[in-house]
């Protein structure tokens, strides 16, 4: 099966971004601080890609939202989704599902768990898949509609860790003996396969993208934690968005850019001003 995004005119730049944190407003989840920048990049066809631990239910709520028809990448790397109109495929082995194609690079998520079960005998943590709707909107904030969203994890468990950190250290490294890796997000510990991570998704998006442009467009990756380091270094222009807790992913590029602002405010600021060097109305 051959994959390709159809775009109508190949844009020279590429947008892949963190959400909670970055692109939306850690404690509101607002994007409206970055609305002037998204709204320049849609006018000149440039893809803005979340990137994130967010499952596909939660995207697709949001980028209703966002008024977005790209791409986007779910659970820390585990899977890209196109939607429907913007791919080709070799229309008798075509899979669709719900108007998007999904190209895994983790594991289902019953693997996950049936990797998991054994170890709570050993281990403390509650699994986000435990818990009730009332028990997910007492520990995480949400509605009882994103806590539905949230819920649905296809090929990732986010654990609330409640052992040691020496226990800790041996659980993962129980989990990469058994194919699995873990990522620490600012409460949650996301377990997912090993193959998938956020950096290995944006390798994957861009040779999506090669078959149309002719070459890789140039790269903007946007993040504002450790987890987003993979994506940072992937990209062509890595730009750390500011993070008053002082958790400041660390980088090695081409090209790294530190936003004066946190959150929506940030990404606004360094993405004005990238579409003005390269010359973007």
């Amino acid at each position: 099966m051959t994959e390709t995004i159809q775009i109508t005119t190949p844009p020279p730049l590429l947008i892949v971004t963190d959400l909670d944190g970055t692109l939306l407003d850690h404690h509101t989840y607002s994007f409206e601080a970055a609305r002037p920048a998204l709204e320049r990049c849609r006018a000149a066809a440039i893809p803005v890609v979340p990137n994130t631990s967010k499952t596909r239910a939660e995207l697709i709520a949001l980028r209703r939202q966002l008024d977005s028809s790209d791409p986007f990448i779910i659970e820390n790397g585990s899977a890209i989704c196109i939607p429907e109109q913007q791919i080709h495929l070799h229309a008798d082995q075509a899979s669709y599902d719900e108007g998007f194609v999904e190209l895994p690079l983790g594991v289902p998520i019953d693997e996950v768990h049936k990797t998991l079960a054994p170890l709570r005998k050993d281990f403390q943590f509650e699994a986000f898949g435990d818990w009730s709707t009332e028990q997910i909107l007492a520990n995480t904030g949400l509605t009882a509609e994103e806590a539905l969203a949230a819920s649905q994890r296809r090929y990732s468990e986010a654990l609330l860790w409640k052992d040691s950190d020496e226990k800790k250290r041996e659980f993962i490294e129980l989990l990469r003996q058994q194919g699995l890796h873990a990522l620490q997000g600012g409460r949650f510990l996301s377990v997912l396969g090993a193959e998938a991570d956020k950096g290995a998704a944006l390798e994957r998006l861009k040779q999506l993208y090669r078959p149309v442009l002719g070459d890789t467009p140039t790269v903007i990756a946007l993040g504002d934690s450790h987890n987003d380091e993979a994506m940072l270094n992937a990209a062509d222009i890595a730009v750390i968005i500011a993070n008053p807790s002082g958790r400041t992913p660390q980088v090695e590029g081409p090209e790294v850019i530190y936003s004066k602002a946190a959150g929506p405010a940030g990404w606004n600021e360094v993405i004005q001003t990238l579409l003005d060097r390269f010359d973007v109305e």
